[in-house]
């Protein structure tokens, strides 16, 4: 057995190993990402079975054997047990740690994704209900930590427009006023309103404790969930699914 080291991070993932193990993905800020195999993490009785089930924050000992890494010791620091009482926000934080594994590239990205993640997920846990501008904020604030970051400054043309719209160009990575010829610029498009851009201003700017604090009538929160989803499809050329299963759910 070689050398053991001690960490604090985030399980994302978990998928089975052999019989009764499994393999771990750990995001940590100073490591990136960590495959740990928990032995025994299908057995019920296993003191080590509960590390297994993401999303968690834990303290973990893992002993590297011929360069892999196996799950000595470990205790939870935040299992986020306010998921599990919603079905919406379960699936939302599954999309969140997704997208997380597929961007952490690093240990530059580790960290600040790391950061984004925790108080994303505390959020969820707390406030579920808010499911859909939490998940919006977070995909939103992915953006500019990956260097996607969209102007969002008003069009540059100087023209006074009173139209409630502005076009949000996913091609030019800006805003376009709804003026004709602006709006022939922004090629790929889409309207949303004011109240859209103002929430997209909100997420950019706010401290991560803040970043779901807003309050989004309906009609500006299925613009802000549109585009943010949409937006960041696009940029990690991946379509994600899973906030789709909530749509097509029945309404209650």
């Amino acid at each position: 057995m070689g050398a053991t080291i001690s960490i604090r991070g985030v399980v994302i993932s978990s998928r089975p190993h052999k019989d009764q193990d499994a393999i771990i993905t750990i995001l940590t800020p100073k490591h990136g990402l960590l495959k740990a195999v928990v032995p025994g993490a299908k057995k019920h009785s296993s003191r080590l079975a509960p590390l297994a089930t993401p999303p968690l924050l834990g303290d973990f000992v893992l002993n590297d054997s011929k360069g892999f890494y196996y799950l000595k010791e470990g205790e939870a620091v935040e299992s986020f047990k306010g998921l599990y009482s919603s079905f919406e926000a379960l699936t939302s934080a599954s999309h969140i740690l997704e997208v997380v594994q597929d961007t952490v590239v690093d240990q530059e990205s580790a960290q600040p994704i790391y950061t984004l993640l925790l108080y994303v997920l505390y959020d969820l846990s707390k406030h579920n209900e808010k499911y859909r501008q939490i998940v919006a904020a977070f995909e939103w604030r992915l953006m500019d930590i990956l260097g996607f970051a969209f102007d969002l400054n008003n069009c540059d043309c100087g023209k006074p427009s009173d139209m409630p719209t502005l076009a949000f160009s996913f091609s030019k990575c800006r805003l376009y006023c709804s003026n004709v010829g602006c709006v022939a610029k922004a090629q790929d498009y889409c309207f949303v309103s004011l109240g859209c851009v103002e929430a997209l201003r909100y997420i950019r700017d706010a401290q991560l404790e803040r970043l779901s604090a807003f309050h989004a009538a309906d009609y500006v929160l299925d613009d802000l969930c549109n585009v943010t989803h949409r937006y960041l499809c696009e940029r990690l050329e991946k379509n994600y699914e899973k906030m789709s299963i909530i749509d097509s759910l029945p309404p209650i």
